[in-house]
């Protein structure tokens, strides 16, 4: 549960660096605290999707009597095919 944390942490900081980065870059310069509560706002809701996907697929594994480890490799079979 830490490793999905510290990824949406460094997603979500991620996202606010680059569209401070991308609004310093525009022809119009926007107002750069605007463009960061902009990138904020927009990490909410990739935040929760990341999040609820986390934990149906952990859900599905406590349901199937796999752990965790079994869930990612799994997934990671089904991506390869």
């Amino acid at each position: 549960m830490l490793d999905i944390i510290n990824f949406v942490a460094i997603s979500g900081i991620f996202n606010v660096l680059f569209f401070w980065y991308a609004s310093t870059k525009m022809k119009s310069q926007p107002d750069p605290v605007k463009a960061v509560i902009v990138a904020f706002l927009f990490s909410i809701p990739l935040s929760f999707l990341l999040i609820a996907v986390y934990t149906i697929m952990l859900l599905y594994a406590v349901k199937s009597g796999a752990s965790e480890d079994a869930m990612w490799e799994y997934l990671e079979q089904e991506e390869l095919q």
